[in-house]
């Protein structure tokens, strides 16, 4: 029998905002442990909240033995390692006037717009996954999460847009710089140069242009034969420019996944080659895949095949330099859109932006996009750029040819 607990402490500062102006301040710290235990390919789990409850956890997890919960692959073991990033969080008061500075600037800068925030958000986010196996991971993560909504005083709309920040550092210049060119942009309305085949760039954050990786990659639906890319291991089906990897703590997660399987930089796809899928242990076994250290758990709950932080590798051009002197267009915000069951895609532009020489310069219209996951990632790829959106946080320019018409 193997015992082992998770551990998940949240010490977080949140500042809410509406109609421009801070409205509330919250402090709060949260602690939740998960109790597992592993016995003849089974596995049993409790949890419990705060700093007591470890015993009555344990005879829980022990009596859960009885369900019979599968769990072939064996648990990690004989791996001690410890990991802080980042620096001290903000404390309350430091947040609170750090936001209101914010909005004092933006407010001057650009009256036209009514700024929210559900919350602008700092803290120290801690997980610890430790076991009698020899186990004993740590991972403590500093990260400052700022996400502004906007909207202009004459739209009757929820939400005309949204910026943000998430990273280790921060900046307030840098931060007030990168709102302007947002800000500045939404405030200049131009028109589509031409429709039909253009260039187009999005965070490469966003998930809605890499999702069905998530979902043809996954490892069950990969195995069982569901999968538009089943039986192709080995092929080349993308741009040789296309490498897709698990960066956890480029989209700041622990270098740990939820079983303590460590795999930072795990390729899926390899320079247009698919190399495999998401798997956990138990889907791992079933397929005689390769764990790919990108499981997911609740503190209570059965590890799962989760997505690790799925990233494109960047290359060595700028997004000025993958414009090549055309007019490109920088998709701010896009809901409504997917890929089909065969690759196709498609998505309204609710905000877009037209791009020249790597800088924003005005508002377009809503727009549609639409183009096929073989072209996008294939020869319509302009890829990943060497330079940020936004100095501070990870985030980069992901391109591609598409389809675009004025909606």
């Amino acid at each position: 029998m193997t015992k082992e607990t998770y551990t998940l402490i949240k010490d977080e500062v949140s500042v809410k905002i509406s109609a421009s102006v801070p409205e509330s301040l919250r402090n709060k710290r949260i602690k939740r442990t998960g109790v597992r235990v592993y016995k003849d390919g089974c596995l049993g789990i409790s949890g419990y909240m705060g700093e007591e409850g470890a015993g009555d956890a344990l005879k829980r997890a022990e009596a859960a033995l009885a369900y019979k919960i599968a769990y072939p692959g064996q648990p990690s073991g004989n791996l001690v390692r410890s990991l802080t990033i980042g620096g001290k969080p903000f404390t309350p008061e430091a947040l609170d006037a750090e936001v209101a500075a914010i909005l004092s600037a933006l407010r001057k800068d650009f009256p036209q717009f009514v700024l929210s925030s559900p919350s602008v958000k700092t803290g120290t986010y801690t997980e610890a996954l430790k076991n009698d196996a020899g186990l004993d991971l740590l991972s403590a993560i500093t990260l400052h999460e700022f996400v502004f909504l906007y909207k202009m005083n004459s739209s009757s709309s929820i939400m005309d847009g949204w910026f943000a920040y998430a990273g280790q550092e921060y900046n307030r210049q840098a931060f007030l710089a990168h709102a302007g060119n947002i800000l500045g942009a939404h405030l200049r309305e131009v028109s589509l140069p031409a429709e039909g085949k253009l260039p187009v760039f999005f965070d490469d954050s966003e998930f809605l242009v890499k999702n069905i990786f998530a979902r043809e990659l996954g490892g069950m639906t990969f195995g069982s034969g569901g999968s538009l890319f089943s039986g192709k291991t080995g092929q080349k089906l993308f741009n040789e420019g296309f490498t897709l990897y698990s960066g956890r703590q480029e989209e700041h997660l622990p270098f740990f996944d939820a079983e303590g399987v460590c795999a930072e930089g795990f390729k899926y796809i390899e320079n247009g080659v698919l190399r495999a899928p998401f798997a956990d242990k138990k889907t791992a076994a079933k397929f005689n895949f390769t764990p790919s250290g990108t499981a997911d758990a609740a503190y209570d709950g059965t590890p799962t095949a989760g997505l690790g932080g799925m990233k494109i590798q960047a290359q060595a051009k700028t997004v000025k330099e993958m414009q090549g002197g055309a007019p490109a267009i920088f998709v701010s915000m896009a809901s409504g859109g997917d890929f089909t069951s065969e690759g196709g895609f498609g998505t309204p532009a609710q905000v877009a932006f037209l791009m020249k020489d790597g800088k924003l310069v005005g508002r377009l219209p809503e727009l549609q996009l639409t183009s096929h996951v073989n072209e996008m990632y294939g020869k319509d790829f302009l890829g990943v750029s060497s330079d940020k959106i936004m100095p501070l946080a990870n985030n980069r320019w992901l391109g591609f040819m598409m389809n675009v018409r004025k909606m």
